[in-house]
């Protein structure tokens, strides 16, 4: 989990505002604790899974932010070599593996973000959007945009309609940046507004749950979730939040950034908690929010890859990058010398969930032992396994 992912340009982003309308919105504040609860953190943890996938030299060092989940397969785009690869969802072999990087048909030379229609993998290319097939053949496009749309990332809604994540230097769809709901032809249906300096490039950290879009800015205490016409906020409350005014003339703008509280990164759900990263006095937090009683669970983040606790689920959360959500589930990355670390000798301290991760990562490393064999120790130590982490109802 990478909580230092502000750059110097998303350092003056501000304040997001909705547009009034019609809009339905309600607000709850909730304060964030500058105190650990490890004991109650790790309980509302309700399984964690190694996912079995083949791996290959092409994948050493991938990008697994960038997943996406069809009916029956699970994709990984590279956009870097501009790659694609699919997976069997049950069995986690390799099906197919393809660089779709070039100017002929079906061949791009931007790979934005990716979504799933059934088992069609589409992805977006800043001018439109390509679908592809399990086999990674070109189907056609699914949608062809009217002018230059890079700044820009879809998703895909339950219902079929999508959200289009605009950030300010694309002023693609209106004359001010936002959060676009559209129809299935990608017809505005309404737009959330983001207050912030009109040269600073940002796109708010989200998700989608269902027909829900939840997001927010790194240096706005505000975390909305949008369905609809229907806008509900939580404020989240902090001693000493950072502000525009704060860091706007400071000449080292990154350090004074974090002499405040706050600073907001990664964000996802499982069950009934919202989870995400925050900045509070010097120390970096990990915290579920209840979504029914709207109180905060946290941990103190740790980068340190050795067992700390006494309950390792702890350490997963400390140790792991979050970077999907879907389904009733959380995805993470782990490094190999990190899981070796927390699973292997301290067999006294695996729970029922745990003894199942550990199985399974012995099964992962079984599978790909000639993989892992192949790599160089530094590569070794860097190659990642997704984990399939399931918060409580």
């Amino acid at each position: 989990m990478n909580h230092k992912l502000l750059t110097i340009a998303a350092l003056c982003a501000t304040m997001m505002a909705c547009n009034s309308g019609n809009n339905t919105t309600s607000t709850t504040r909730v304060e964030l604790p500058g105190t650990v609860d490890e004991e109650a953190f790790a309980a509302n943890v309700e399984s964690i899974s190694v996912m079995n996938l083949q791996m290959d030299d092409a994948w050493t060092i991938a990008d697994y932010r960038r997943l996406a989940f069809a009916d029956n397969y699970i994709y990984i785009s590279e956009p870097r070599q501009i790659r694609l690869a699919c997976f069997d969802k049950k069995t986690g072999e390799k099906l197919s593996d393809r660089i779709i990087k070039g100017r002929g048909p079906g061949e791009i030379t931007l790979l934005s973000t990716t979504f799933c229609i059934g088992d069609t993998i589409c992805v977006c290319t800043g001018k439109n959007i390509k679908q592809y097939d399990h086999d990674l053949n070109y189907l056609g496009d699914l949608h062809e945009f009217d002018m230059d749309m890079q700044g820009y990332q879809p998703v895909r809604l339950n219902n079929g309609n999508y959200a289009l994540m605009n950030s300010p230097l694309t002023m693609a769809l209106d004359s001010a940046p936002g959060i676009f709901l559209t129809d299935k032809s990608f017809n505005v249906i309404s737009k959330y507004s983001i207050a912030q300096p009109s040269f600073i490039e940002m796109t708010p950290t989200h998700y989608v749950k269902g027909d829900t879009v939840r997001c927010f800015l790194s240096f706005d205490n505000h975390l909305y979730s949008i369905c609809g016409d229907t806008e509900q906020t939580i404020e989240l409350i902090v001693p000493n939040p950072l502000t525009l005014e704060a860091i706007i003339d400071a000449p080292n703008a990154f350090a004074k950034a974090f002499e405040y509280d706050g600073i907001f990164g990664v964000l996802c759900e499982s069950g009934r908690f919202i989870v995400f990263a925050y900045h509070y006095n010097h120390d970096d937090y990990t915290a579920m929010l209840d979504k029914r009683t709207n109180s905060v669970t946290s941990i103190v983040y740790n980068k340190e890859p050795a067992v700390s606790t006494t309950d390792i689920v702890v350490d997963f959360f400390k140790k792991t990058n979050i970077i999907h959500t879907y389904d009733n589930y959380i995805y993470a990355e782990c490094k190999i010398r990190n899981m070796n670390k927390m699973l292997e000798g301290h067999d006294n301290l695996l729970d029922a969930r745990l003894k199942k991760a550990q199985a399974e990562y012995r099964t992962y490393l079984e599978r790909n032992a000639e993989y892992i064999k192949g790599l160089e120790p530094a590569e070794r130590n860097e190659a990642n396994v997704i984990l399939k982490i399931k918060l409580k109802d």
